[in-house]
């Protein structure tokens, strides 16, 4: 009996099981989007066990049976439940949410979902900076970011740009924002491939920036570039080759207008120089009578000999993958732009290696190096940029002898032709980097995360110039060599706090981090290589000059650098209650040696707090067209210590000097005195922004309303010269920055086949200089036109201003002929109510050309300025700002769209309002004396005013009768450029305005099942063209340039300076992106 019952127990056992066996069951399935493409690497989690989507986002599932529950889960998308029934297969469609929220944003010294941010955060993704195939990624973020400007310098290969957060708070010191890669801190960022960039953050307010205390108050840029990854080993090469055009140069006069000009302006000058130049091209009836021959003659633009098309091109070839515990990521990057102007170019290597292992299950060891090439070819681009002036008509029909035109002779005398003046000059600029960063990072216990590194970086610069003395008459070289370190040691400790339920999440950050850093240089200068010497063999045996000259011997200088030091500590808490209610506390301490030892210490706090106001229970009722709403609030201060450690201290200069025949260096003191109280430049920064999305983020966007104030601004003050200096710095001023930013995106057409999304930013800001103390020097100049020019300080600062002020003469245009009265006996007397002009030195021939009345200075065609302090005279008083430099309203917008495999991308870039300085239209508007004999000028000349004519005989006459002048100047636009020394007027300070076009690429991503069989994960090719157009209003070629932001050599600001700039190019670039 027993062994029956025994049987029957085994037997309902086995067919127990053999029933479980057969409910269990195999489950297949496919996910896609809502536009039926397929999804990869969506994760399917089945009780303990799940997979992920392959490429063509098909995934299975084994031993399943009925009741249990699939959770299918993506990036950006709902999460989906399905219970297993008798169901075999599974075609899944995903539902998109608002993917901005789930973004993960790097903050100082950590992470955080873009949903659970306090702070002012912009962001852009190296996808999107890819697009724009430029060398200097910093150009790609221009019109990309609410909050942040970028102004170029120029057009030229390498140069720098300007970029601005919230508009920079500083007057004579850096308003450069903090640079960041990965975590460490860099003093440029253009040597940094943008295929190596994975996204770029940029912390605006002070509770994003409080936490790098003393270096954030000008913002801070977050890189984050591309890392080690885990999975099979991928290997992707980039390359683009672009051509880009001969830039757009001025028009200049014909030669019929250059000849009559010159004639005219040397006759007013004096009989004399106007019969030389009469002979040297052939004028009068005493000289051949030539000139209606010039009408049909060319002329001869010095600037077609320098400026042609050229090509840049751009490789970047890069390895990553690993398994779980080993990850590792390489490139190897390569950039060499030639210039449009001849010998000029930029080249750059950069070479990245990363490694992440897992040394156990708890310790983690990362390393990250760097090293980059950068050298820069080309120097003394006036020669080039200012050539139109040389010599425009090739053969003159007069007398082909430079010494007529006396001081002039330059401006045609063959041997200074500036194509040849220009390659006699060389300079190669060559900047080495390499850096290097280990960290390891320890999770001993569940929340709490340790970690610590350290960063060694050194630096190497070597600039050689060489003036093989053509313009001179001897050759020289120049050797300059410098050489600096950096050192980082942060650690951190992160703990989120672990059981406080799903209701509560808080998580605190301390740190420590020290900063070191120094610089030295050497430069030599030698004189007077033996004949036939080039570049190569005089760099080679630099001690072998021998100059006799006692005026110039050989030089040699070294500089030591102040060893800068960094303490600090810092922390940071998050607490989050019902995942709605956020609060940021952040604070830093930061001991600093470029101060006094009394202010060595700066505090920094700041706080935040934001609601997220759509996940409120009330607010359930607007799901489906409400996907997210969320309130920020900020404040709190941060610091600036980007500034010359010496200027708290006494410094000294040294000198060469010859004692007995021999060179002794010396030292003396510097005209700067010490000032041992100076304090740090603090910004306190408020904030209320507002995140928002509709339709589970098909329009997405940001508004932030901000008021920063930088306070204990330092400049310099004059001081008693009894002793023994000129000036000090001291905190003496505070400034403003009030604005709005706006950034929006929508989706416009999300399908399966074509899509389309516009995006756009918008930012307003007020700069404005708030309190200045009384006897600061606060005026800078430009360095165009002579020591004459009227004003010599022609930018300045001034309370109640925003920074960046042009003055001068506000210009009314010029005298005409109805603003005189002209008796019967030919006296020119001006009317009643109009002032006479007292500043303009116009040559004499001008004066004697009109009867004036006694102690009157103007006359027809004389630049007519307004009357400021209303006395009846122009004159130096009447001086007023005439120029607000910095512009109020930037930003830009995009348009993406894409067609089964094609896609588009077109960015625009805009400026409402502030003003450029045109120096080369003023430059060309003045006489310039003597010298100004022979000089071409701008096409505009044309236009200016007359006072002399031709008369039957081919000779010149001054125009005197009324009638006669009037009809002679119907059409001019300007004064009569017969000035001696140049003026600053309103005329040339232009509206800044612009729409560009930035670029517009067109793109093919061929199919993958196309590419599959040949081992190609992706191939993409693409079209794009740079700077395509520019809508303008400025009579300049470009209004967003920068030519020298120090032109006064003082530390004062001279933004939207336009002088002898560089030209812009527009390019085509042709490129691929493949992928194995």
């Amino acid at each position: 009996m027993y062994q029956q019952i025994k049987k029957g127990a085994l037997a309902l056992s086995l067919s127990l099981c053999c029933i479980g066996a057969f409910a269990q069951k195999t489950i297949t399935g496919n996910v896609k989007d809502a536009t039926g493409e397929p999804l990869i690497g969506v994760t399917i989690q089945a009780g303990k066990g799940g997979t992920v989507t392959d490429i063509d986002g098909n995934f299975s599932l084994q031993n399943l049976k009925p009741g249990d529950k699939i959770t299918i889960s993506y990036l950006g998308c709902k999460t989906q439940t399905i219970t297993v029934g008798n169901q075999s297969a599974l075609n899944i469609v995903m539902q998109s949410t608002d993917k901005s929220l789930d973004e993960v944003v790097v903050i100082g010294y950590g992470t955080m979902k873009r949903r659970d941010l306090t702070g002012a955060v912009a962001s852009v993704t190296g996808d999107k900076l890819a697009q724009n195939p430029v060398s200097n990624i910093a150009e790609a973020l221009q019109g990309q970011l609410p909050g942040v400007s970028v102004t170029s310098q120029d057009g030229r290969p390498g140069g720098s740009m300007s970029i601005r957060v919230r508009g920079g708070g500083s007057i004579t010191q850096s308003n450069d924002p903090l640079f960041i890669v990965d975590g460490v801190q860099v003093s440029r960022i253009d040597d940094i491939p943008a295929d190596n960039i994975e996204s770029i953050d940029v912390l605006k307010d002070a509770a994003s920036t409080a936490i790098y205390g003393a270096r954030g108050a000008n913002g801070v840029i977050m890189i984050t570039t591309k890392s080690a990854k885990e999975g099979k080993a991928q290997v992707k090469y980039n390359m683009y080759y672009s051509v880009k055009e001969k830039p757009t140069t001025y028009d200049t006069e014909s030669a019929y207008d250059y000849v009559l000009r010159n004639w005219s302006y040397a006759t007013s000058y004096g009989d004399k120089y106007g019969t030389n130049v009469a002979k040297y091209f052939g004028l009068g009836s005493e000289n051949g009578n030539h000139l209606e021959e010039y009408r049909n003659m060319g002329t001869h633009n010095y600037q077609d000999d320098l400026l042609s098309s050229s090509h840049a091109w751009n490789h970047d070839l890069s390895v990553s993958g690993g398994t779980e515990h080993t990850k590792y990521y390489a490139s190897v990057n390569y950039t060499n732009d030639k210039g449009s102007l001849k010998d000029t170019g930029f080249r750059r290597w950069n070479v990245n290696f990363k490694l992440a292992q897992d040394i156990t299950k708890n310790l983690k060891w990362n390393i990250d190096a760097r090293y980059s090439e950068m050298r820069f070819q080309g120097s003394q681009f006036q020669y080039a940029t200012s050539s139109y002036a040389y010599r425009p008509i090739d053969t003159p029909l007069g007398v082909d002898d430079p010494s007529l035109l006396g001081m002039g002779d330059a401006n045609v005398d063959p041997k200074y032709n500036p194509v040849s003046i220009y390659d006699s000059y060389t300079q190669y600029n060559t900047h080495n980097r390499l850096r290097a960063t280990n960290s390891l990072t320890w999770t001993p216990i569940k929340g709490l995360t340790g970690k610590t590194e350290l960063t060694l970086a050194r630096n190497w610069r070597e600039q050689q110039t060489w003036d093989d003395g053509y313009e001179n008459g001897y050759n020289h070289a120049t050797l300059v060599k410098s050489n600096g370190y950096n050192v980082r040691w942060t650690t951190t400790a992160n703990y989120a706090v672990q059981g406080l339920g799903e209701d509560h999440s808080l998580d605190f950050l301390l740190g420590n981090e020290v900063l070191a850093s120094k610089s030295n240089s050497t430069t030599f200068n030698g004189y007077g290589y033996p004949l036939g010497w080039d570049m190569d063999t005089a760099f080679g045996q630099l001690n072998m000059s021998h100059m006799e000259s006692t005026s110039l011997k050989d030089t040699n200088k070294s500089e030591i650098g102040t060893p800068n030091h960094t303490l600090s500590w810092f922390g940071r808490v998050n607490y989050s209650y019902l995942s709605r209610y956020l609060f940021t506390a952040t604070f830093r301490a930061d001991g600093s040696s470029k101060f006094a030892p009394n202010n060595h210490w700066g505090y920094f706090p700041a706080a935040a707090a934001a609601w997220r106001i759509s996940d409120e229970p009330w607010m359930k009722g607007t799901q489906d067209w409400l996907s997210n709403l969320k309130l920020r609030l900020s404040f709190g201060t941060s610091g600036n210590d980007n500034i010359d450690a010496s200027l708290w201290k006494a410094t000294w200069i040294s000198e060469t000097t010859e004692v007995d025949g021999k060179l002794v260096n010396t030292f003396r003191p510097g005209t700067m005195m010490a000032n041992p109280d100076l304090k740090w430049e603090t910004t306190i920064s408020r904030n209320i922004g507002l995140d928002f999305g509709f339709w589970d983020g098909r329009l997405r966007g940001t508004l932030d309303f901000y008021w920063n104030t930088t306070k204990n601004i330092l400049m310099m003050v004059p001081i008693d010269t009894s002793t023994g200096y000129t000036y000090q710095f001291q905190n003496v001023g505070k400034t403003s920055n009030k604005g709005i930013e706006l950034a929006l995106s929508y989706d416009i057409v999300n399908k399966k086949d074509w899509g389309l999304t516009f995006g756009m930013t918008y930012n307003f800001n007020h700069n404005n200089v708030d309190e200045l103390f009384d006897n600061v020097l606060a005026d800078t100049h430009t360095n165009w036109g002579s020591q004459m020019r009227m004003p010599y300080y022609d930018y300045v600062i001034r309370k109640d201003n925003p920074v960046g002020l042009v003055q001068g003469y506000k210009s009314l245009g010029f005298y005409t002929v109805d603003d005189f009265n002209v008796s019967a006996d030919g006296v020119w007397t001006l009317k009643d109510g109009i002032p006479d002009n007292t500043v303009c030195n116009y040559s004499a021939g001008c004066a004697k050309a009109y009867k004036l009345p006694a102690g009157q200075k103007a006359f027809p065609g004389m630049y007519k300025f307004a009357d400021v302090d209303n006395d009846g005279t122009v004159a130096s008083n009447d001086v007023t700002i005439i120029g607000k430099t910095k512009p109020e309203h930037t930003g830009g917008f995009n348009i993406s769209g894409r067609y089964k495999n094609f896609d588009l991308n077109a960015n625009f870039a805009y400026q409402i309002g502030g003003d450029v300085y045109n120096a080369n239209a003023l430059h060309d508007m003045m006489g310039n004396k003597d010298t100004g004999f022979g000089s071409a000028r701008v096409s505009e000349l044309a236009d200016c005013w007359k006072m002399y004519n031709v008369d039957n005989n081919g000779n010149l006459y001054a125009v005197t009768n009324p009638d006669e002048l009037r009809t002679l100047n119907a059409g001019a636009k300007y004064a009569l450029p017969y000035c001696e020394y140049g003026l600053v007027t309103s005329e040339f300070i232009e509206d800044a305005s612009y729409l560009r076009l930035q670029n517009l690429s067109v793109g093919y991503t061929f199919p993958k099942t196309w590419m599959k069989p040949l081992g190609i994960s992706n191939l993409r090719i693409y079209a794009t063209v740079t700077n395509l157009f520019c809508i303008k209003g400025y009579s300049g070629i470009d209004p967003d340039v920068n030519t020298d932001f120090n032109a006064g050599g003082n530390g004062f600001p001279t933004p939207n300076y336009d002088y002898q700039a560089y030209p812009k190019t527009r390019s085509w670039t042709f490129g691929l992106n493949l992928a194995f």
